[in-house]
């Protein structure tokens, strides 16, 4: 049994320096040996210069997210952006800054939820405005009638 198990070990490492060997020599195995590592380099490539512009999109809308839900006037400096965007990339490049294949199928389905979620984000907002500026005019409303009905009073005691 030892001798089998040397003797398959010995197959293999010679199958191995073989297509070593093929690899190096062969020219199509050569090309497409090249064509895979450029194509690899190539997936790299793209997917480091689209993992920033993926955190910057993610960023965008956590953004808008707290300005409808907790206040209007909130905003993310394009310092601290540009750090998150640069200190994300490695994660989504590792992860792929691309959906993954089962969420791929999804993808009208995702594009419909962030029309919506984003007209409602809107409304929201605008909705939270008109009801601030009502407000505000209604203060102004009053204390314009109560100077009036000061001043009414102080002519009437004049009187």
């Amino acid at each position: 049994m030892e001798n089998t198990e040397q003797e398959s070990a010995q197959q293999d490492a010679l199958l191995a320096e073989l297509a070593a060997y093929d690899a190096a020599n062969d020219p199509e195995i050569k090309a497409e040996t090249e064509q895979a590592e450029q194509d690899e380099a190539e997936a790299e490539q793209a997917a480091a210069e689209m993992a920033p512009m993926s955190a910057m999109f993610a960023l965008m809308g956590i953004e808008q997210a707290i300005k409808a839900f907790v206040h209007p006037r909130f905003e993310i400096s394009d310092e601290r952006r540009e750090q998150v965007a640069r200190d994300c990339a490695p994660a989504l490049i590792k992860y792929g800054a691309m959906l993954p294949a089962w969420l791929a199928e999804y993808e009208a389905e995702i594009m419909a939820v962030k029309a919506v979620g984003g007209l409602t984000i809107e409304s929201v907002g605008q909705v939270k405005r008109l009801q601030a500026e009502d407000r505000a005019a209604l203060g102004a409303m009053q204390a314009e009638d109560a100077a009036n009905d000061d001043e009414d009073k102080n002519k009437e005691d004049a009187a």
